[in-house]
């Protein structure tokens, strides 16, 4: 019982504009394989939720794709992404996405961009999340997904990461990743097509001079709008996600309000 004159504890308060899941506090943390319905399939994502995951903050929502015959375990144990999580704290809540069949299609034959839509509302009504900042990352056939999937769900996206991948770009933005010596998907055949989409889609300065682009730094291209940076990765190896980027895909996801 209060004292007279003591002072109310003011009640915590709710984020503003945050998911429903903001409203119930969750206990289920760390990293858990998680099944939905989609369509006529069931289908499966791995999330990872910090241990010290609070309803009382909005969190970033990052969404990965593998690359061709993988599975959600590969960004983690193959890129490193476990050091993406740690730079993250409690800020994010991460989901590695599983394909049918170990492909993605955004022409929507196996419903993955249903499934798309389904692990951002289902993750949402559990967590406090912030639905102005989904992000989404992919790599190889993942990223050529990606590539696809912000043309399609632009309003639902924040920004995208892709990494030895290929496609044509949408006004959102974005950061390029891409190995000169990159023999599965050539980098002279798909790097500047999807580069110089993504500049003129934002508003970047164009022609775009990528070899003022050291290898082994990420930089953003000239001229483009505070609001719609690109960026690009370059480096001299092959098919794979090059560590060296990770701090900068995390400052790039974090500088997105």
């Amino acid at each position: 019982m209060l004292a007279p004159g003591q002072p109310v504890a003011p009640a915590q308060q709710k984020p503003v504009g945050g998911s429903a899941g903001c409203q119930t506090l969750s206990t289920n943390t760390g990293i858990k394989t998680i099944s939905i319905a989609v369509g006529d399939h069931q289908r499966s994502f791995i999330r990872v939720v910090n241990g010290k995951y609070s309803n009382l903050t909005k969190h970033v929502l990052i969404i990965g794709y593998h690359g061709l015959g993988l599975d959600g375990t590969s960004p983690r144990r193959d890129h490193k992404w476990t050091d993406v999580e740690a730079m993250a704290a409690d800020q994010a809540i991460f989901i590695y996405a599983n394909a049918l069949g170990g492909a993605w299609d955004a022409n929507d034959s196996t419903g993955d961009l249903e499934f798309f839509d389904e692990m951002v509302r289902t993750t949402g009504e559990i967590y406090c999340i912030d639905p102005k900042r989904v992000f989404v990352h992919g790599f190889s056939n993942g990223a050529f997904f990606v590539n696809d999937l912000v043309g399609i769900r632009k309003d639902a996206i924040r920004a995208v990461i892709s990494v030895a991948g290929g496609g044509s770009g949408a006004t959102i933005p974005a950061m390029v990743i891409h190995g000169h010596a990159d023999q599965t998907v050539g980098f002279s055949s798909h790097a500047p097509t999807l580069l110089k989409s993504y500049a003129a889609a934002d508003g970047c300065a164009t022609p775009v001079n990528m070899a003022s682009i050291p290898k082994g730094s990420c930089q953003t291209l000239t001229g483009c709008p505070d609001k719609l940076p690109v960026i690009f990765c370059p480096w001299d190896g092959n098919h794979h996600w090059p560590e060296f980027t990770l701090p900068d895909v995390w400052k790039f996801i974090s500088s997105l309000q």
